[in-house]
């Protein structure tokens, strides 16, 4: 049940972290309907938490935080990933070159496309999270890698990612999910990878370089509760401290 605490601590997170249409609107320097033309042709992901007067708080992550139903629609307060605004400008540029939304929409799911498929060749931990983009030889499959990348370019539409990543790149994306995979993983088996202090201290490190705190209500169970704040614990080390 949500609760005034709850909405105050709410409120506090996404007007930290994110931004109103109109703030995006004006970063960007096109009306706040432009902006939505934009997100709905699938250049950027639109609203990644909203609140409803009568239904409490959602988010692209995790929905309604009391109960299930459809997203929100207009007339709520919505947030946006201020990271939107870079592929936003760039549309609007096209938009200055006579190039039509859909095509601004297929350059950006390229650009991310071949910087995701470079990442997994530079990253050694991307085997953990993308086994399925190598071959036995340990080499990257780049039809593999193309499938995993339009895979993960619809998660960040979707808004999933947005809610996780301060900055959404092929490599920040690859990154998160090999070291969340790799941290996870030691977390629940040390035996099956093992890490020593410092190697499993420095991961963490990486991976809270990129991540957004979460939302207070996500945390516990997203990545960052399940791996930064478990690792801390484990080696007494204390804790985070994402909200002040």
């Amino acid at each position: 049940m949500q609760t005034e605490l709850f909405d105050r601590a709410a409120r506090a997170y996404v007007e930290t972290h994110f931004w109103t249409l109109p703030a995006l609107a004006e970063a960007v320097d096109a009306p706040p309907e432009r902006i939505l033309e934009l997100t709905a042709a699938g250049i950027a992901p639109g609203a990644v938490y909203a609140r409803d007067p009568r239904r409490g708080w959602w988010s692209a992550l995790g929905g309604w935080v009391d109960g299930d139903g459809h997203p929100p629609g207009p007339g709520t307060e919505a947030w946006f990933s201020p990271w939107t605004a870079w592929d936003l400008r760039r549309a609007r540029l096209a938009e200055r070159e006579g190039r039509p939304d859909a095509w601004s929409a297929r350059r950006a799911a390229e650009a991310f496309g071949q910087a995701f498929t470079a990442a997994l060749a530079d990253f050694a931990p991307a085997r953990l999270a993308f086994a399925d983009c190598f071959d036995a030889q340990g080499r990257v499959d780049a039809g593999a890698a193309a499938i995993a990348a339009g895979a993960e370019w619809r998660s960040w539409l979707a808004g999933g990612y947005a809610v996780c990543l301060r900055a959404f790149t092929g490599e920040t994306c690859v990154r998160k999910e090999s070291l969340g995979a790799l941290l996870k993983q030691h977390v629940a088996d040390p035996d099956s990878w093992p890490m020593s202090a410092e190697e499993a201290l420095e991961s963490c490190a990486a991976l809270g370089q990129l991540m957004l705190p979460f939302a207070p209500w996500e945390r516990p169970t997203g990545t960052p509760g399940r791996t930064l704040d478990a690792l801390l614990a484990r080696q007494g080390l204390g804790r985070e401290r994402p909200y002040g």
